[in-house]
């Protein structure tokens, strides 16, 4: 398979290259949010040692970026299936057990994600509606960060259905 989804040398469907310029977008954006994250730190930085006063909002800011980071990279992990697993067993196990496992893992992931996707998505909502800011001194925005976590959430959920619809590979 080819990272677009695709067996070697055949087209990607427009479904998986869809999918794939989705997970692009949203990398992109993840990039930019942790670029912004590395540049409120090195100002924090100069600005204390510098000037003496460190900045106010730059906790407020990096966690609520980094959450929109973490959830905009979801859908290329999960689709990548790079997650942290130890399958020291798993070579040994019968091929009907892995597919057990394999079929167990969606239904707990697009359970556990749907949660975590509808609990998003109803924040990001609440969020919009009052044009949520941060408490913090600068009082920047929130709710794109908040929004951005819905978007990646329900990218992650729509990759779990795509990938149950085509079932297991032959490595599961």
């Amino acid at each position: 398979m080819t990272d677009g989804g695709a067996p070697e040398g055949g087209p990607p469907s427009l479904r998986v290259a869809g999918a794939t310029l989705v997970e692009r977008v949203a990398l992109g954006v993840c990039a930019v949010t942790l670029f912004v994250v590395m540049l409120v730190g090195a100002a924090d930085i100069v600005s204390g040692e510098v000037f003496g006063t460190f900045l106010s909002f730059k906790v407020d800011m990096s966690g609520t970026l980094a959450a929109a980071a973490i959830f905009l990279a979801w859908p290329l992990v999960q689709r990548r299936r790079d997650h942290i697993r130890v399958d020291l067993f798993l070579p040994f196990m019968p091929r009907a057990l892995r597919l057990l496992g394999w079929w167990l893992s969606q239904v707990i992931g697009l359970g556990v994600f749907g949660l975590i996707a509808y609990g998003a998505v109803d924040m990001a909502i609440d969020s919009v509606g009052i044009w949520e800011a941060s408490a913090a001194t600068l009082g920047y925005p929130i709710w794109p960060a908040k929004l951005a976590c819905a978007v990646g959430a329900a990218i992650t959920i729509s990759v779990f259905l795509l990938q149950a619809w085509r079932g297991p590979g032959r490595d599961e």
